[in-house]
């Protein structure tokens, strides 16, 4: 399956699960916002800190319940390796759906699976992020997520890690 096709696929099922939303009084709520990267365990060694985005919606299913579809695009600085030789940076284009929890008032647990697909043909992997967060209302009645969670991928036999914080706009 192609990258359009798969991006193709999400936005049909988060426009369905709007629908169905309406239809029996469940709300969507969608996010954006920039995320902080920084690189673990072996990705540390050739990568640091990574910069990007991310596109989020979450449909309510229960009081305290969300599914979550999220994607967006990450590029990890490369390090220098000594002698003139330099890692190129790393981009991490992540599609992953997911359940969110509320444990009391805003904060929320949450975990994620999908696909990561990396740039210059590092190819397509699995992509997974459990996460920590809190949610609170501006004066306008929209909110503020704060996420510290863990992106883990894995692709042609390596993993990759990184402790990622985002904080995004919920409108």
């Amino acid at each position: 399956m192609n990258f359009k096709k798969l991006i193709l696929f999400f936005v049909i099922v988060i426009a369905c699960n709007a629908l169905y939303a309406q239809q029996t009084d469940k709300k969507v709520n969608f996010s954006i916002g920039p995320e902080i990267g920084f690189a673990t365990g072996n990705f540390a060694n050739t990568h640091s800190v990574g910069f990007g985005g991310t596109f989020q919606a979450d449909v309510n299913v229960a009081p305290s319940t969300m599914l979550t579809f999220t994607t967006g695009y990450l590029s990890y600085a490369g390090k220098s390796a000594g002698a003139g030789v330099k890692y190129k940076a790393t981009g991490i284009l992540p599609v992953r759906a997911g359940i969110k929890y509320y444990l009391s008032g805003g904060f929320y647990g949450a975990a994620q699976l999908g696909a990561a697909f990396f740039n210059k043909g590092g190819g397509t992997g699995l992509a997974y992020s459990p996460m920590l967060g809190y949610e609170f209302n501006t004066k306008s009645e929209k909110a503020v997520d704060i996420a510290l969670k863990y992106d883990g991928y894995s692709a042609n036999g390596t993993g990759l890690g990184a402790v990622n914080v985002r904080m995004a706009y919920r409108f």
